[in-house]
């Protein structure tokens, strides 16, 4: 799309401006998820947001660096080492050296870790049924990777830019 289309579109929107932009519109609705969540799961279960997207992301993975799993959930990997300790001390998560590179450091869910994902599961499920009401779940949840490929993409970008 060239500018002036994206200029067109912008001034057409009127005094809307940016409460009409997508990724305006994504912020709010994980804010509201985000709290939603923290009203639930962390209440509940003593889970973070942070926490337990690190931890769903490693139930998706055998194991994985800590880099890796910064890169993964777009947290820097300050927040995702000091966050990995206190999953760690609640016994969540285990750590162990990389039998590739003893430099590396491979973070993996315990089986405690497992266990308290699956008592988590079936809140995460009826909210994501309440969630999609109404919606193609299958066609959302395309668009949504197409979104998070290109959102990685543009974040990747604008990392070279900035490192430039």
């Amino acid at each position: 799309m060239t500018a002036t289309k994206l200029h067109s579109i912008a001034a057409g929107r009127g005094a809307r401006g940016f409460t009409d932009h997508i990724a305006v519109r994504i912020v709010r609705i994980s804010e509201a998820l985000m709290r939603a969540a923290t009203q639930t799961i962390e209440k509940r279960w003593g889970l973070k947001n942070t926490d337990l997207r690190l931890l769903t992301e490693l139930d998706a993975a055998e194991t994985l660096t800590v880099a890796t799993l910064a890169r993964r959930v777009h947290v820097d990997k300050a927040w995702v080492s000091r966050s990995l300790r206190d999953l760690e001390t609640r016994g969540l998560v285990q750590r162990n050296g990389d039998p590739g590179d003893s430099r590396k450091t491979l973070v993996g869910l315990s089986v405690t870790g497992r266990e308290l994902l699956e008592q988590v599961r079936p809140q995460t499920l009826r909210s994501e049924l309440a969630l999609l009401e109404g919606i193609d779940a299958r066609a959302l949840k395309a668009m949504l990777d197409r979104l998070d490929q290109n959102a990685t993409a543009t974040l990747e970008r604008a990392r070279q830019e900035e490192s430039k």
